[in-house]
């Protein structure tokens, strides 16, 4: 079932060479955020030049990703919902609609190669967006059944999994969703179960400043143009640090630890100075 989720660019080894690199759009992308924000970033020099981590933040505004993907040195894994990786869609669905002009004679007979073009367009796209770091999922997927519910997530995890231990870094917001007051929510286990089931590094971090700061409101008041944004990256936990319990009590305790470290990182104003060791007993 995750096979569906992320193998639907067949032509994505024929395509890869004409890929624009990360370091175009992250050019492009950072340079427009500094135009408008004023980004702090500290402890870049904690994320591992090499090998595979999971690097959590609090999730704040739609800004959190695109700060942590430009400032980070390596590329990372951001999961986004599959739709996002489908844009084509909803033009082919307007397409066959009964306001379509290609419902008409002569018309319609272009249809299925306007279709084609389209769907190609969209492999291209995808397979792009993966090529920069973007990992499709099915949110809040419930199959036909419970069953084939729980067992799609396991399928996610395992892939997940696969991603870590093939050396890549990839991001996990814990809260699950963006904050609607501004004030961080409570973690859930994945990172912490992921991490501890791949046996790779975790990288808290914390951002704060960005909340709101997307919105259109933002931009007219403008508020946007005198946020002060700090991004806080912290000492990372080695799986040696890990609490060695069951997976799923061990879990528990790390996820505590984490939402702490990273609580820390969007509250102390000497954060935003240097990254410091953390000395809290797990």
């Amino acid at each position: 079932m995750v096979d569906k989720v992320r193998d639907y660019n067949p032509l994505d080894q024929l395509l890869k060479p004409f890929y624009i690199p990360r370091e175009v759009p992250v050019f492009f992308l950072k340079s427009f955020l500094e135009f408008i924000y004023d980004i702090e970033v500290n402890g870049v020099e904690n994320i591992p030049k090499t090998g595979g981590a999971i690097i959590i933040s609090n999730h704040t505004d739609l800004l959190d990703a695109p700060i942590q993907a430009v400032y980070s040195p390596r590329r990372i894994v951001f999961l986004g919902k599959e739709e996002l990786f489908r844009p084509q869609e909803d033009v082919i669905k307007l397409l066959n609609s009964e306001i379509s002009l290609f419902r008409l004679p002569g018309l319609n007979l272009m249809k299925p190669s306007i279709e084609k073009f389209l769907n190609l367009l969209g492999s291209m796209y995808s397979g792009q967006l993966q090529h920069w770091g973007s990992m499709p999922v099915i949110r809040n997927y419930h199959g036909n059944d419970p069953k084939s519910a729980v067992k799609y997530y396991e399928e996610l995890e395992d892939y997940m999994i696969s991603i870590l231990k093939s050396g890549e870094i990839v991001s996990i917001y814990p809260e699950g969703t963006r904050t609607e007051t501004g004030i961080m929510g409570p973690f859930k286990a994945l990172a912490a179960k992921l991490a501890i089931r791949a046996n790779v590094p975790i990288i808290p971090s914390g951002i704060v400043g960005a909340w709101n700061m997307s919105s259109p409101q933002a931009f007219l008041s403008g508020q946007a143009f005198q946020a002060k944004i700090n991004y806080n990256i912290g000492n990372l936990i080695p799986p040696d640090q890990f609490p060695h319990d069951s997976q799923k009590k061990s879990a528990k305790l790390l996820t505590e630890e984490l939402e702490r470290r990273v609580y820390f990182l969007t509250q102390k104003t000497e954060r935003r100075m240097k990254s410091r060791a953390f000395y809290t007993k797990l």
